[in-house]
């Protein structure tokens, strides 16, 4: 490997910003956490992604205050049942590719973070069957 690369590789390791690949098989890009949200890259239409997101937080029992979307982008708002909020962010990013930004309670919960994130995966793969 060149010096160059194991040099970024080793610099993207302690960067806080560092994207981590996520499996490519599970239909998920990458994702990132930081300053309380997780952003994630989904492999899906737009459409596809927002359905998928709504179905997931009723599969959750989430409380759904707002869902609101136009042809690029659109906000979940949701509660659990333990009142702490749940916001989901999407943008259309490519046709095969939606941009998610997930945040849960005020400060960011990031193992809650990646849970919605694979409820929504696991749905989102279950509409493409």
């Amino acid at each position: 490997m060149p010096f160059s690369v194991a040099l970024l590789l080793s610099l993207m390791g302690c960067y806080p910003w560092g994207f981590l690949a996520a499996g490519g098989a599970a239909g998920v890009g990458g994702y990132k956490y930081y300053k309380g949200s997780l952003t994630v890259l989904y492999k899906g239409p737009y459409l596809n992604v927002w359905e998928a997101t709504l179905r997931a937080f009723k599969k959750m029992k989430f409380e759904i205050e707002s869902a609101k979307h136009d042809l690029s982008s659109g906000q979940v708002i949701a509660r659990q049942a333990d009142n702490t909020p749940v916001t989901v962010t999407l943008e259309y990013k490519s046709a095969r590719t939606t941009k998610a930004i997930i945040r849960v309670g005020l400060l960011g919960d990031k193992e809650g973070s990646l849970v919605i994130k694979e409820q929504i995966q696991k749905t989102l793969n279950r509409q493409n069957k």
